[in-house]
């Protein structure tokens, strides 16, 4: 069990004991049962209540663990019809324990562009260069088209399903390219 885990555990527990209830059947404590006592009651309200506040700050989560593609949880990954790279990697991370590192969208671009499936477009007006799929690409999903936001104009490159299968059949490939 982790860290926080046995917080929760330890919170929920103490919190019980304070209201005067066994935390291991949910019944009532008896009336002559020590945790009855007004002082014991009142040491277990105030512990709980530092369990409850240390509880409310959730750490967040230590990737340490090198990416295992056997972790993957691909039969629970959900194909869309159109997808960035950036909210691709977002969603294979939620298919990853907690702990482990996930593949990063920037890999995956550089992977891409190696494999020639992605290549950098020529500098628009802005002086900006973006990634764009190259016919290779588009035979595999892969597609570019210009976009809008906030009245600047721009290429986005979106990844149909075909793309994000091709994606998780490599990804093991592509984490060892890192």
């Amino acid at each position: 069990m982790e860290e926080y885990e046995k917080l929760l555990v330890a919170y929920d527990w103490v919190r019980k004991l304070a209201n005067g209830i066994n935390p291991l059947n949910g019944n009532a404590a008896k009336e002559d049962d020590i945790v009855n006592n007004v002082h014991i009651s009142r040491c277990l309200f105030y512990v709980a209540d530092i369990l409850g506040k240390q509880a409310e700050r959730k750490p967040k989560s230590n990737r340490n663990t090198p990416f295992d593609f056997s972790a993957l949880q691909i039969d629970r990954y959900n194909y869309v019809d159109a997808i960035s790279i950036s909210a691709f990697a977002r969603e294979l991370q939620k298919l990853l324990p907690e702990n482990m590192q996930s593949v990063s969208y920037n890999s995956m671009t550089k992977w891409l562009l190696q494999k020639g499936l992605l290549q950098e477009s020529a500098q628009n007006s802005d002086g900006h260069t973006y990634k764009v799929a190259t016919p290779k690409g588009n035979s595999i999903g892969i597609y570019s088209e210009e976009r809008e936001s906030n009245g600047r104009h721009y290429m986005g490159t979106l990844y149909n399903r075909d793309a994000q299968k091709f994606l998780i059949e490599h990804i093991e490939e592509i984490a060892n390219t890192q």
